[in-house]
């Protein structure tokens, strides 16, 4: 994918970790997701990080809650 190619070539750029991260969440991908914000706000100015960072903490807990539904349809079906 090219926004990875961009981001092993811009490591630091915080605005390309922001957008891929959105990407991600959008893609239903949110382990990846929350990875890639919280990476992008240790890069990003203060303000843009006081703005992700209730965003990153509620994806955080939309990881949590679909690893429990995907543990719970394992254990339905097990």
């Amino acid at each position: 994918m090219a926004s990875e190619r961009l981001l092993i070539l811009q490591p630091h750029n915080w605005a390309l970790r922001r957008d891929y991260g959105m990407m991600m969440y959008y893609a239903r991908e949110y382990g990846e997701a929350v990875q890639e914000l919280s990476i992008c706000m240790a890069f990003a100015p203060e303000e843009e990080a006081q703005v992700l960072e209730p965003f990153v903490e509620k994806l955080h807990l939309l990881q949590v809650e679909s690893s429990w539904k995907s543990f719970g349809a394992c254990v339905q079906t097990g």
